[in-house]
């Protein structure tokens, strides 16, 4: 089932600290989840430093806040954008003042007081956490989001977060909540820290925005960091499809998206919020028709749902060769057990993209009107033997599902997978395709 259309999260409100054309661009990626939720936006623009506070009158600049503020109410998303506070680092430099421009992470966590500000002048919000975000963090719903923060005493004071899935970036930076994964703040806990702020960043042991906040709650309260499973930080580079084709449930957040990896999440995500629910990224095996056992095994396939699609043709039993209760080791140094083993356990090798496994990424989604056609598929319930559905969850369990035929005069959800073609020379000169369209 897909998640409530029309539920509102005024529970919520997010901030940002970004540049102006980075949220320019952010529109859509936001949108998919922010878009008619009641949740509030607040962001600040750090390079929209007002003219008196711009050092070189050769470098000046002013960016319309107000418009952007209408580009994001058109997208259908409460958003308020303010100008940067402090013009001069707080901190020092070898007991003198710091003359270098102000980082963009101290505005990250200034952005606590910027929330608080907008939450007291307006006796409408009831915001009961504070989310402090990177401009490309990404949440596929902000139903299951909220669903996960319920289960926690907002009245109390209490920082909600998730580690790095790299262990020596934990050892590294420490222990605390990465913001790109997203870091949240009960309002108690917001208002115990309010009045430290700017201290804060002056006595801080380390200069980012997450480090600033761990050391400012551990300093001022007695509140300690609670793990959010769900919340993803993904500190991973180059290809990210093990991690998507894993089966890892339940996925809250997204985050490094359009830079360390690239994925388009926003296509990615629609199943979830149009068809399913839940559904996102939950694999489903396939088979054909071919009546030869051997070849039917190798024609088996896997679906990745709003990812990909994948068969193992260069594996003598197909998918019956592959552990599936393991990630598979795609990304830069996924070997790496100091890194990659705290988050992932142990990864399998990559497979041979062309050779061991042949894969179709999602491509692109769209929505049609009423069709009256009765070709397509509809997801359904029974555990029929036409395919098997895995999820990986944490207590190891598995859930099954099967489909069935459509019913008519429904509108249909398309999904477009695409293999691209490696070339002549290992037999593949045409780009090939998979639509899956969905009744809805």
């Amino acid at each position: 089932m897909p998640y409530p259309k029309d539920a509102q999260y005024q529970n919520l409100i997010f901030g940002v600290a970004s540049k102006y054309e980075r949220m320019h661009e952010a529109i859509p990626a936001f949108a998919h989840w922010l878009a008619g939720t009641g949740a509030r936006l607040v962001g600040t623009i750090a390079d929209a430093v007002p003219p008196e506070h711009q050092d070189d009158d050769s470098t000046k600049h002013s960016f319309n806040l107000t418009l952007l503020e209408e580009e994001y109410r058109a997208a259908g998303i409460v958003a308020t954008f303010l100008p940067p506070k402090i013009f001069k680092r707080l901190n020092l430099k070898d007991g003198k003042p710091d003359p270098r421009p102000v980082p963009i992470e101290h505005h990250h966590f200034l952005l606590i007081k910027e929330l608080l500000s907008v939450i007291d002048s307006d006796e409408k919000t009831s915001s009961h956490w504070l989310a402090i975000l990177d401009d490309d963090t990404f949440f596929p719903s902000l139903h299951p989001l909220s669903t996960t923060l319920s289960q926690h005493d907002h009245t109390r004071p209490l920082w909600l977060g998730a580690l790095s899935d790299d262990f020596m970036a934990v050892q590294a930076w420490g222990f605390m909540a990465f913001g790109g994964a997203g870091s949240f703040l009960s309002l108690p806990l917001a208002r115990q820290l309010a009045p430290h702020l700017e201290e804060c960043i002056t006595t801080a042991s380390i200069q980012t925005g997450d480090g600033i906040l761990r050391d400012c709650v551990y300093s001022h309260t007695r509140t300690r960091l609670t793990l959010v499973e769900g919340l993803n930080q993904h500190d991973i580079k180059g290809d990210a499809s093990g991690i998507f084709e894993s089966g890892v449930w339940p996925v809250l957040s997204l985050h490094h998206w359009k830079s360390w990896y690239e994925a388009p999440v926003e296509k990615m995500a629609r199943v979830a919020r149009d068809v399913c629910g839940d559904c996102f990224l939950m694999r489903v095996r396939f088979g054909t028709e071919e009546k030869d056992k051997k070849k039917k095994k190798q024609e088996e396939s896997l679906l990745s749902l709003g990812y990909s699609t994948t068969s193992y043709p260069g594996l003598e039993n197909g998918l019956d060769d592959v552990d599936l209760s393991r990630v598979e080791g795609t990304w830069n140094e996924a070997e790496r057990k100091e890194k990659y083993a705290f988050s992932y356990g142990p990864v399998r090798r990559r497979l041979q993209e062309g050779k061991e496994k042949k894969s179709w990424r999602l491509v692109d989604v769209d929505v049609d009107e009423e069709h009256s056609s009765s070709s397509s598929s509809l997801w359904s319930s029974p555990p029929e033997s036409q395919s098997t559905v895995t999820r990986q969850q944490s207590e190891g369990k598995k859930e099954t599902s099967g489909w069935t035929a459509s019913k008519k005069g429904k509108k249909r959800f398309r999904q477009i997978y695409v293999h691209k073609a490696a070339g002549p020379a290992v037999g593949e000169s045409m780009d090939e395709v998979i639509e899956l369209v969905w009744e809805i």
